[in-house]
């Protein structure tokens, strides 16, 4: 590698790490007992269903596939938070119930940028449940 090659890959933005992250199918929702805002999601990842997720976002249904993030997961943008620091995602307990996961917007996972009204990234309907999530299977 020449000098200028070693120069300019100081500047080059490292790959998003997407690890723990998987394209899940959504099978089922239901409104959250406690929250007229929240919903409860059950997901299919593959090998087993992943329930209850709680999300806030209203933008999929039935039949949508989107990016679940699973405990242990690596957010790159917190969304909720005015620096959007990372965070390592855990299981959270909201409003009672505590969820199983997170279903992501592009911004959470620093490929989209921030919006007034975020809203959950569709998939491409082929991409089977469980795969590990990549940028090329967003809708």
């Amino acid at each position: 590698m020449d000098l200028l090659s070693k120069i300019l890959s100081l500047f080059k933005t490292p790959a998003p790490d997407f690890s723990g992250i998987l394209a899940a199918k959504v099978l089922d929702i239901q409104k959250h007992p406690n929250a007229d805002r929240l919903r409860l999601i059950t997901l299919d990842v593959g090998d087993k269903t992943v329930s209850p997720v709680v999300c806030g976002a209203f933008n999929f249904d039935v039949g949508d596939v989107v990016a679940l993030a699973l405990p242990g997961a690596r957010i790159a943008k917190n969304i909720h938070a005015d620096d959007h620091q990372p965070f390592t995602l855990g299981k959270a307990k909201i409003r009672g119930l505590e969820s199983q996961g997170m279903i992501c917007a592009a911004f959470e996972l620093g490929i989209g940028p921030l919006s007034e009204k975020p809203e959950i990234m569709l998939l491409k309907t082929q991409v089977k449940p469980g795969s590990p999530f990549s940028a090329d299977m967003i809708k």
